[in-house]
């Protein structure tokens, strides 16, 4: 199969998952209809397009493309989650019932000083005092939980628990809270939301001797215990990502108002780091050793961070890296990228909406495709400063588009702020996995460690909060629709062929770049 197949064909699986979206989701029928219209431009295509462009893809692989495509819609709709005939969501109502479940994940607070966390729930039945002589009935599904802050600290996944309060559809939280909060839910398979006034905790339980959650907490508590806060809960988060850490909501939107919000979520920087520091530390083991020591590394990252898209799509990225030095052969990034991007779309085709996986995958399709050619601009400049500036800038260009739809806030100076704070973000997040090593191993000798960057964190919280206060930091867009963000990658795509077309007359290239 020709590399421009191989594109395309790809490009149609996530064009097609990404149809979907179109419409509502009550209006599944249409997510079907734009399959077909892409199994019938795959077919024109086939029919019309190698008489002109004869080293494009071939009239079959057109033929597949569209194909693909019609596939991907309907797999991204057959895997989408639904309730079932039982689902707690039924229950919805101003009346208070009492929810025996299991708690799914560690509690964080929110921004009203609560308690939430994921429960599923197992069984129900009214509080009131002649309900509670009933038989509780048997449910399934999620609850997304809101509780009194006390008692939820003390909960751990895997817990059973009986909560009391009001259960609410999720469709309504998306008109009381953010928007789009709603339809998260929903597609975490969560429709519908308790308001819980009171917890009971189930006599005979304990925590499992071992447990990735446990390790997590070891490492969060180590990193605290002298940092204090909010310096250990942001080492922490630059360490495993901020949804693995209840980092303070002053922190997390200070950083993602001057465009630092990466340096937060685990992604392909702490990946990179992390690979770097354990090859380093093996440079003169073989070629083999090195990459089993990187993919045990990369296993154990992906457990610790919870399974996020993003970090699950950068692994798989890295894994394929370690394949290649262990079998001497090179791995090209952009090949690299759609391999991981299909593999994990296969998986779970839900994940496309994730907003980390999108801006993920986009950064670094634009670190592949843009920062080359911008050290090329720049090559008057010190190789080292002209990283620091054409890092940023591209990654900044590509995900624009996104931030706009998703945030409608533009970061004024995000460009010049992450290439001051770079080594300082890389100096901390190094000394972060080796303070949570040490932790897993001696918690005292990770605190030790993590003490030692008191200054670089209290030095970035600094540079954040004054980039914050510089006049025009930000520039509020609003209005931004979807089929905005299509034109401008479509522009993008275009500028990138543009470009690859140049440089294959000049000779500099002979092939579709960073693809084979």
């Amino acid at each position: 199969m020709t590399p421009w197949g191989t594109l395309v064909i790809v490009v149609a699986y996530l064009l097609g998952l990404l149809f979907t979206g179109i419409t509502d989701s009550q209006f599944l029928g249409w997510a079907s209809v734009a399959g077909t219209g892409l199994f019938l431009v795959g077919g024109i295509s086939g029919a019309t397009v190698p008489q002109f462009w004869r080293l494009g893809p071939t009239r079959r692989q057109w033929w597949l493309a569209g194909l693909v495509g019609l596939l991907a819609a309907s797999y991204c709709i057959g895997k989408m989650p639904t309730p079932a005939n039982n689902d707690v969501s039924l229950f919805a109502s101003h009346q208070e019932w009492r929810v025996t479940g299991q708690v799914m994940q560690m509690p964080q607070t929110n921004r009203r000083g609560k308690g939430t966390f994921f429960l599923k729930a197992q069984s129900i039945r009214g509080a009131g005092n002649r309900s509670s002589i009933e038989a509780p009935r048997e449910v399934t599904g999620k609850l997304y939980v809101t509780a009194p802050l006390e008692p939820s600290k003390q909960l751990y996944p895997g817990e059973l628990v009986v909560l009391k309060g009001e259960i609410y559809r999720t469709d309504e939280s998306s008109q009381t809270e953010q928007s789009g909060f709603g339809d998260y839910l929903s597609r975490q398979g969560c429709f519908s939301g308790f308001r819980s006034r009171w917890v009971e905790f189930l006599p005979n339980q304990t925590p499992p001797q071992w447990a990735l959650w446990k390790l997590r907490a070891r490492i969060v508590a180590a990193q605290a215990r002298w940092l204090g806060e909010p310096a250990g809960n942001l080492l922490s988060a630059m360490t495993l990502g901020r949804k693995a850490v209840d980092l303070p909501y002053e922190i997390r939107d200070s950083f993602i108002a001057a465009g630092l919000a990466h340096t937060l979520a685990a992604s392909g920087f702490h990946v990179a780091l992390m690979l770097a520091l354990v090859l380093r530390g093996l440079k003169y083991q073989p070629p083999k050793a090195q990459a089993i020591a990187g993919w045990t590394a990369l296993f154990v990252y992906v457990g610790l961070t919870g399974l996020q898209p993003s970090v699950i799509r950068a692994s798989l990225m890295g894994a394929g890296t370690l394949l290649g030095l262990a079998t001497g052969r090179q791995i090209k990034p952009l090949g690299g990228l759609l391999m991981a991007a299909t593999l994990i779309l296969g998986w779970n085709p839900q994940w496309i909406w994730d907003v980390g996986f999108q801006l993920s995958v986009v950064a670094t399709l634009g670190l592949i495709l843009t920062v080359r050619r911008l050290m090329g601009l720049l090559e008057w400049m010190p190789t080292t400063v002209a990283t620091l500036i054409a890092v940023p800038v591209a990654a900044y260009l590509w995900t624009i588009p996104l931030q706009l739809l998703y945030f409608q806030v533009l970061p004024t100076y995000s460009v010049l702020l992450n290439a001051i704070a770079t080594p300082l973000v890389a100096m901390i997040s190094i000394g972060g996995f080796i303070s949570a090593i040490a932790a897993i191993i001696l918690p005292v000798a990770g605190s030790a460690i993590a003490a030692n960057l008191y200054y670089p964190i209290h030095l970035l919280i600094w540079l954040v909060d004054r980039f914050n206060q510089f006049p025009g930091s930000s520039i509020e867009i609003t209005g931004v629709k979807g089929w905005y963000v299509v034109l401008c990658y479509g522009i993008y795509a275009a500028i990138c062929l543009w470009l690859w077309k140049i440089e294959k007359t000049a000779g500099e290239e002979e092939n579709l770049p960073f693809l084979l």
